[in-house]
């Protein structure tokens, strides 16, 4: 029960962070129109789920996996969560 609750904590730390980026205050905005082109969206979605996270995992653990080694890692950690946490 406890690997649930950790990842909803740092998923709730997280997300909020990653609204900003649509704020109008924010330095860093990034315009949701910006999003409705295809292209931009998947760039987005892939920045977001791969390329920062891999960034953030190498430089943790020490390591140097690409994006797609990242993402193989990734997609065992939803299996592990999924299992651990009965929902998808």
């Amino acid at each position: 029960m406890a690997k649930i609750e950790k990842w909803v904590q740092y998923a709730a730390q997280i997300q909020p962070k990653i609204a900003e980026l649509f704020s109008e205050e924010s330095d860093w905005k990034i315009d949701l129109q910006e999003l409705e082109d295809e292209e931009n969206l998947k760039a987005f979605f892939h920045a977001l789920a791969t390329v920062v996270p891999c960034d953030f995992f190498n430089k943790i653990v020490g390591d140097d996996k690409n994006h797609v080694a990242f993402n193989h890692t990734a997609n065992l950690l939803c299996f592990q969560f999924v299992k651990v946490g009965g929902k998808d």
